[in-house]
């Protein structure tokens, strides 16, 4: 025959795993809360230039473009296969405009975006050396797409067209030279992209306080209740 105590103590035990869970929830969307408002006060800083890489040592032809690689200054070289325009694009004065861009086919493998100039250019022949920022690809079209016109910088609308693996993103180039000699172009410049973080810092950190405030509120209620009880008694 079970034991009419240990009845008593099922009620108790599924109430203390309740709180305990409740509580362990406020304090995780609490703990959430304050990585973002760091993040966000990490964003706030200066972005700090780092060393010029080579392209295929941070990022792969038909792979995700890696964050640690968004916004590297990269170097590569090949040759243009082809070559759109691309409208309604921002720089970082905002002024918007056509962007003229370059599809690569990069020496090793794969091919890979390159915003060449604001004006209309031919396609250099011959072997290109290209440096310039990696930038993470647009999700938002900003124009209508056509045969020789890109909705936006995104290289997964080519995929269809050319047999060849791209790489992911697309590069503003800074400089291009054929055989030594610099190409002397009208370049576009953008600021370092930065991820967004809604809201403010002290919004984020107001939250932080609610979030444990409520965690200490459900394991006290419990306590308080209990208290009040006996007290009626």
């Amino acid at each position: 025959m079970m034991n009419p105590n240990n009845k008593s103590k099922f009620p108790k035990l599924g109430f203390i795993l309740v709180v305990a869970i409740l509580a362990g929830v406020f304090v995780r969307l609490g703990i959430w809360q304050l990585d973002r408002a760091t993040e966000l006060k990490e964003l706030q800083k200066p972005y700090i230039e780092q060393p010029v890489v080579a392209l295929s040592d941070v990022a792969k032809p038909a792979s995700n473009l890696p964050d640690s690689a968004i916004n590297r200054i990269v170097t590569f070289s090949g040759q243009y296969v082809a070559q759109f325009d691309a409208p309604g694009q921002k720089d970082k004065n905002g002024a918007v405009g056509k962007w003229l861009v370059g599809l690569l086919e990069v020496n090793g493998g794969g091919a890979i975006l390159v915003v060449r100039s604001l004006n209309d250019e031919e396609i250099p022949k011959g072997e290109v050396f290209v440096q310039g920022r990696l930038m993470v690809r647009q999700f938002e079209d900003r124009a209508a797409k056509s045969q020789d016109q890109l909705s936006r910088l995104d290289p997964s609308l080519l995929v269809s067209t050319y047999d060849m693996p791209v790489y992911d993103g697309y590069v503003v180039a800074q400089s291009e030279s054929v055989n030594g000699k610099p190409l002397e172009l009208k370049r576009v410049e953008v600021d370092p992209v930065k991820p967004k973080v809604p809201g403010y810092y002290w919004q984020h950190i107001s939250y932080v306080v609610i979030w444990w405030l409520m965690a200490l509120v459900v394991v006290f209620l419990p306590f308080y209740s209990r208290r009040r009880e006996e007290s009626n008694k």
